[in-house]
């Protein structure tokens, strides 16, 4: 394998982070960074490489060799443990479950809970030996150990506390819980967030410190320090404001009272957009689906004027020229309020070349939409 020090430039890595240090507290910068995931995985199965140390290992290599390669600017390089979004449900032993197509990401088979009283008696697991999370630190250690110290290490997809109840109780049950059985709900969730939280604590360890983490969980854009925190909670997705307020932000509160500061997750959309970053402590923003955000860029806009940063990924197979008119529309919907961070993703399927194309096409949007931005030392609104 081609060595990862043969195209890093660490001056430029130091710049690209303090754009995203300004970005990110809304100060002006010369242009929006541009971030490419390339997510190739070495002709393997999605199934493969899960299933296989090694293979992981070298498909991070190979995506962080070629990132080094064909990047000019703005990447920030990492690496990335990945066996699943359902770690915590395997904890409460829920096995993993399969399709025939190795290529789909595996999940669970069917619920653990089909009536919420079940919940009181539930036992709490081991953060460091149950489900997958054993596996997930195992591949960590060996990543911290084996990539040299200036690749970052996300965390991993362990989701948040309802996402993780989606998991684990029957859907039905779960919504209707939310009306009929309160307390049930309340109950579980508690026992959720003390496990994410330890879960945390143990990726962070095993990844050698907090300093060394994009982020808690699996954000894959480097964070400023102070702003580590990360929650997915896409069920947020099909849930009024007053129901989030009372089955997801406290909990969210709780982790980000750990780890002030950072995005929550939901692919979209997005009708609690206002609620978002008045957590307590506050929160800087969303990751997010441009896909499945398209019809909230106006809620967001208003929510987030001047504050808040919408990380938008483009993860549904769009093209080169896509990926570009979408950046392009989302700095129209979102200028001069609101940030929003490209998340452009390529596979092995893409050439070199294609690869700087892109980012280079992508930056001169990035480059306006940067001009045209209302920065907090220019009068950017409250």
């Amino acid at each position: 394998m081609t060595s990862l020090t043969a195209h890093v430039n660490f001056d430029q890595i130091e710049i690209a982070k303090q754009r995203l240090r300004c970005v990110w507290a809304y100060q002006p910068v010369d242009h929006i960074p541009v971030f490419v995931r390339i997510s190739g995985r070495l002709g393997r199965t999605r199934r493969a490489i899960i299933e296989s140390d090694e293979l992981q290992y070298r498909m991070n290599y190979h995506n962080l060799e070629r990132s080094l390669r064909t990047l000019p600017d703005d990447y920030i390089p990492y690496a990335r443990v990945w066996f699943g979004y359902m770690t915590i449900a395997t904890m409460f032993g829920l096995p993993v479950h399969w399709s025939a197509d190795a290529d789909q990401s595996p999940g669970v088979a069917q619920p653990l809970i089909t009536d919420l009283e079940v919940v009181y008696q539930l036992k709490m697991p081991d953060a460091y030996k149950d489900g997958l999370m054993q596996d997930n630190l195992r591949v960590q250690r060996q990543f911290a150990e084996r990539f040299p110290k200036w690749v970052h290490l996300t965390g991993f997809d362990l989701g948040g506390p309802l996402n993780s109840c989606r998991d684990l109780v029957e859907g039905s049950a779960l919504y209707i819980g939310m009306i009929e059985q309160p307390e049930a709900l309340h109950y579980l969730l508690d026992i959720l967030t003390d496990l994410q939280i330890a879960c945390y604590e143990a990726g962070i360890e095993a990844g050698g410190g907090l300093e060394r983490m994009t982020h808690v969980d699996m954000g894959q854009i480097w964070a400023p320090e102070d702003h580590k925190g990360f929650v997915s909670d896409d069920v947020c997705a099909t849930i009024s404001p007053a129901m989030f307020d009372t089955f997801s932000k406290p909990y969210n509160n709780r982790i980000f009272a750990h780890w002030q500061g950072g995005l929550l997750h939901n692919c979209g959309p997005h009708p609690v957009a206002d609620c978002y970053l008045n957590h307590t402590p506050p929160i800087n923003g969303i990751n997010c689906s441009y896909h499945h955000t398209l019809t909230s860029l106006p809620a967001l806009r208003k929510a987030f004027a001047g504050r808040g940063l919408v990380q938008a990924m483009f993860d549904n197979g769009e093209s080169a020229e896509e990926m570009i008119a979408g950046f392009r529309h989302l700095m129209e919907e979102l200028a001069p309020e609101v940030v929003a961070l490209p998340m452009a993703q390529v596979d092995d399927s893409w050439s070199d070349a294609e690869i700087t194309d892109l980012y280079y096409a992508m930056r001169e949007v990035a480059v306006e939409y940067a001009a045209n931005m209302r920065w907090r030392d220019q009068g950017v609104m409250t």
